[in-house]
């Protein structure tokens, strides 16, 4: 086995410049340790160059570690799986967006970007709050937005199809459809089936946010497989949550919105582009 490279992140570098010098160094697998936020900007940095990324999870979520049944806060069986675990290719997503003064920037993310509520809750999110409740942290900020009740119009057109205009609370775009244990926002999301999932809240009144909370929290995982396909269909298209799939999506704002990827924040955009890279993430998982 070779000597082992290590690399610091800081909070303005949080790891893809970091990934990238290992992979420029000729590392076997690169291993981050962290939370979503780290474990995207290090895949960031690695997707297609073939080189497998582990994980060693250590944040709130560890969405994408959940995800592939990683162990979480065992740092021996993770290092184990680094060395000695198989490797699977999984997708991610490309976005492109631009800011309100025009200028362009390109990330990645693994498991899923939100606009609108969803980016709102991750930036006002108590950072203290988190570190001691985990997760509940998200309930407050959460229901802070709710009072707001703001709503977003935009535009959006589907793998280059007619453009169509909406006004929602907010837009998911995911590559994993579950977040926590029992939370399924789309329950046909796929990490490596090569297609984007689309979800856009927009319930009118208390009812409207109950039929939502239902949906996620029991309809989405348990009921729903029950189903007939017709069924399925018709629940897709409710009001209060609307489903989409397709590879690539274009999404233009009326009014500037926040935007957040795997749980990071990343302050306003006017418009964005987002669409599935297949494949294109080698990650390591239990071997077997």
């Amino acid at each position: 086995m070779g000597e082992s490279v290590w690399f610091e992140t800081e909070k303005d570098s949080p790891g893809t410049e970091q990934a990238r010098s290992a992979i420029d160094q000729g590392c076997d697998v690169v291993i981050a340790v962290g939370g979503d936020g780290t474990v995207r900007a290090v895949a960031e940095g690695m997707h297609g160059s073939g080189v497998p990324l582990a994980l060693v999870p250590q944040g709130t979520g560890n969405l994408l570690a959940h995800h592939l049944a990683l162990p979480i806060d065992d740092l021996s069986a993770s290092v184990d799986i680094a060395l000695n675990g198989q490797t699977r290719s999984i997708d991610i997503g490309l976005a492109d967006w631009t800011r309100p003064d025009g200028s362009k920037e390109s990330h990645a993310f693994a498991v899923m970007a939100g606009m609108g509520l969803d980016a709102q809750i991750m930036s006002s999110t108590d950072e203290g709050l988190k570190k001691r409740v985990g997760v509940l942290a998200y309930v407050k900020a959460g229901a802070v937005a709710l009072l707001k009740g703001r709503r977003m119009t935009l535009q959006y057109r589907i793998d280059g199809g007619e453009p169509k205009l909406t006004k929602v609370h907010t837009v998911l775009v995911g590559n994993v459809g579950t977040i926590g244990k029992n939370v399924t926002l789309m329950p046909d999301a796929s990490i490596d089936d090569g297609i984007l999932d689309v979800v856009a809240a927009r319930p009118v009144g208390p009812l409207g946010w109950i039929a939502v909370a239902w949906r996620v929290l029991v309809d989405n995982g348990f009921l729903r497989r029950l189903k007939s396909t017709r069924m399925r269909e018709r629940d897709d298209n409710a009001r209060e949550l609307r489903y989409l799939q397709c590879t690539h999506i274009d999404l233009n704002l009326r009014e500037p919105e926040e935007i957040e990827l795997d749980g990071d924040h990343f302050g306003e955009i006017r418009s964005a582009s987002i669409e599935v890279a297949r494949d294109a993430l080698a990650v390591k998982i239990k071997a077997g």
